[in-house]
């Protein structure tokens, strides 16, 4: 004890060197109880202020309310892109229940392409994925595209659901375009579509080839096979065997020829299909970060859904084949 009243010098106090005072209380007892001796340790600060609690926790919570460092930033909304898409589906039918009069609800096909002009890009041509249901005042033309500036991620996850290799395609890397539904479905789809082989045979196998061959190497192998089995070059009595041939060779080539061949042989884009008789395509529209919009325009009313998947994966191979890609869904 004697050697605790007489430290004037330091202690150690969370292993760092600072003066102390020590003092020693004797509290006043009952001579039935031992006296007992209160050791009170006061260590002087660095700089010889003492720390405040209570200032410092007044900074603390000053510093998280204010705008420095430290502050706490509200977390922004997130979008969740397959939930948005499911509420507009339930949108979009009951738009049909709600605006029963022919005429009120216009559908439309929309396609989105890739526009960073890359040569490694996924989509560089239109593809078709989903169809939306347009209730407005003003002229579509008009309304339009103020509606895809709000639904391009509904849109966009349209596209990742039809094809998962579209998934990796940034949404600022996507623009969009239109066209009337019965347009769409009464000069591109009908073009587009093969009709099926008999026994469903693949055209691609009929003539000897891959699915999604070169175009170059379809018409090699059509006119080889065609004129190998052409009737005229046969005897009479094997003339019905050549002419069934040479009629399964031209149809499988016919059936190929109607996904879109341009006149030199390649496959045309998908803006070209149809011919004159179609003209409703809109031109490219653009839409990244800077012009997203959060609500429709006053008096517009608008839903999309997914297109068939089965059309969604039918134009992206024609896409990959024109491009010379391998298309994976």
């Amino acid at each position: 004890m004697d050697s605790l009243l007489m430290a004037g010098g330091a202690c150690t106090f969370g292993a760092r060197l600072c003066p102390c005072f020590v003092s020693l209380r004797l509290p006043v007892c009952s001579s039935r109880r031992l006296p007992h001796y209160e050791l009170v340790i006061r260590c002087a600060s660095v700089g010889g202020k003492k720390k405040n609690s209570s200032s410092s926790s007044n900074k603390r919570s000053q510093t998280s309310s204010g705008s420095g460092f430290g502050t706490k930033i509200a977390a922004k909304p997130s979008w969740d892109a397959g939930v948005l898409l499911r509420r507009s589906e339930q949108s979009y039918s009951h738009l049909f229940a709600e605006h029963s009069k022919e005429g009120e609800v216009r559908e439309f096909v929309i396609c989105v392409r890739q526009n960073d002009n890359k040569s490694s890009a996924v989509l560089d041509d239109w593809l078709p994925v989903a169809e939306l249901a347009l209730v407005s005042e003003i002229d579509a033309s008009v309304a339009l595209p103020a509606v895809l500036h709000v639904l391009c991620r509904e849109v966009a996850e349209c596209a990742a659901k039809g094809a998962m290799s579209l998934r990796n395609i940034p949404r600022n890397c996507l623009e969009y375009a239109y066209e009337p539904a019965e347009g769409f479905y009464e000069f591109v789809l009908g073009i587009s579509q093969l009709p099926p082989q008999d026994n469903n045979e693949c055209p691609y196998s009929v003539l000897g080839l891959p699915q999604g061959a070169p175009v170059s190497q379809v018409r090699t192998a059509y006119r080889t096979l065609a004129a190998k089995h052409h009737p005229d070059k046969h005897v009479a009595t094997n003339v019905n065997n050549a002419e069934l041939e040479f009629k399964r060779v031209t149809r499988a080539y016919d059936q190929i020829k109607r996904t879109g061949l341009a006149k030199d042989g390649t496959i045309a884009s998908y803006s070209s299909l149809g011919g004159t008789a179609r003209n409703g395509l809109s031109n490219p529209i653009s839409i990244n970060s800077t012009n997203l919009q959060d609500e429709l325009p006053k008096g517009v009313q608008a839903a999309v859904r997914q297109l068939d998947s089965e059309i969604i994966t039918r134009f992206l191979a024609r896409s990959c084949a024109r491009s010379g890609a391998a298309a994976v869904v």
